[in-house]
């Protein structure tokens, strides 16, 4: 991840789909756009195939939104589960609807499908050292005066990221995902 490019009082930068590259996962079942990142968080949005698994982010605390048509099926053993008696374990699932927000821990890497291929916001951030509050709704009248905000259009996935105190003009769609990052001292 990147050196901390988003100090107080910087200018707010605006990223659209277009201007960011794809890179592949971790166990390379599929591919992201980074909007911005920083050795402690990630904010991302994933390509969803109709069947992959999420990869392991030790450390790390996840929100996933998806942000196409459709419902996206997360299911798994939950973290830190042992096999219950007949020697397998306990399963989750979690449908989640196209603009709900869902947590986990990063160490949970469960299966995902999808009935056709779409989108997804992830934010990542390094427990302990970062925090997140990720929503959608309608966005803010200005930036934080104490955290990055970023916000991200579901539709056209263009961004905008605001510095802490950063004065600039944006303007966003409503609704929009609201992601505030804070790092912890």
């Amino acid at each position: 991840m990147n050196a901390e490019p988003y100090s107080p009082g910087s200018k707010a930068r605006r990223t659209t789909r277009d201007d960011r590259e794809s890179v592949r996962w971790r166990n390379g079942q599929g591919t992201t756009q980074v909007v911005a990142e920083t050795d402690l968080w990630r904010v991302s949005i994933a390509d969803e195939p109709t069947s992959s698994t999420f990869s392991v982010i030790d450390g790390y605390d996840r929100w996933f939104i998806p942000i196409g048509a459709v419902p996206i099926e997360l299911s798994g053993a939950p973290f830190g589960s042992e096999a219950v008696d007949d020697g397998a374990p306990n399963v989750v699932r979690h449908v989640v609807a196209p603009l709900e927000t869902f947590a986990f821990p990063g160490e949970w890497a469960p299966q995902c499908r999808v009935e056709t291929p779409t989108r997804a916001l992830n934010v990542m951030v390094r427990r302990g050292r970062a925090t997140a509050t990720v929503r959608i709704g309608r966005p803010p009248a200005g930036a934080d005066p104490a955290a990055l905000l970023v916000l991200v259009d579901p539709v056209t996935e263009d961004a905008v990221l605001l510095p802490p105190g950063c004065g600039d003009a944006f303007e966003m769609t409503d609704p929009c995902a609201v992601l505030t990052i804070t790092t912890v001292r």
